[in-house]
């Protein structure tokens, strides 16, 4: 029995052109696949980090609505300022649960500054841009905080409101930096004026 050309071709098999061309493709779509992966895996990081700081933010805030209005005036790092921190520079002191997901903590590309101002005194009047401010830094040579120079206690009779300023940068899983805020103000009938 005689095969006819086109049979006889199909027997054969493929050519090494054609299997050229379909290894090529399969290494096109594998490395494709490869960085539409890695890609993935960074936003997914980026978003996990930036989620923690919007905890971190939270965190932090909440711990200065615990205080009193004197309280969160104060510059002063008490000798146990854990679990139940007693000024504004224990919550410095401490950090949050949620750094260690952002940037790697402290210990990382992390950098938290913490500013306490006086925002409007007893007369409705607010306070000149050079008016005393309590502040501080974290970062990786300064795990526990570090204040500004001048730092001094916010007199909370000068002050009925006071602007609490948290703001948080870091270096993300993709290279970028980034950065989120909160700011809050704090009355002396909030919790009360005590020291």
């Amino acid at each position: 029995m005689r095969l006819s050309i086109d049979q006889a071709n199909e027997a054969q098999g493929f050519t090494l052109v054609e299997v050229g061309m379909a290894i090529a493709v399969a290494v096109i779509f594998g490395v494709a696949a490869f960085a539409t992966n890695e890609r993935l895996l960074l936003m997914l990081k980026s978003q996990r980090e930036t989620a923690a700081a919007s905890m971190m933010l939270q965190e932090q805030m909440e711990a200065f609505r615990s205080l009193t209005y004197g309280q969160i005036g104060s510059t002063t790092v008490s000798a146990q300022p854990s679990p139940s921190p007693a000024s504004a520079a224990d919550i410095v002191y401490n950090g949050t649960v949620s750094e260690a997901q952002v940037g790697g903590g402290v210990s990382g590309t992390l950098q938290e500054t913490v500013t306490v101002s006086g925002y409007m005194d007893s007369s409705g009047n607010m306070p000149p841009t050079t008016a005393a401010q309590n502040s501080w830094t974290r970062n990786a040579s300064y795990p526990t905080g570090t204040p500004a120079a001048g730092n001094s206690t916010i007199s909370i009779t000068s002050y009925d409101l006071l602007k609490v300023d948290i703001q948080l940068s870091w270096t993300s899983a993709n290279g970028r930096t980034r950065s989120r805020e909160v700011a809050s103000i704090f009355g002396k009938g909030n919790k009360g004026i005590g020291q």
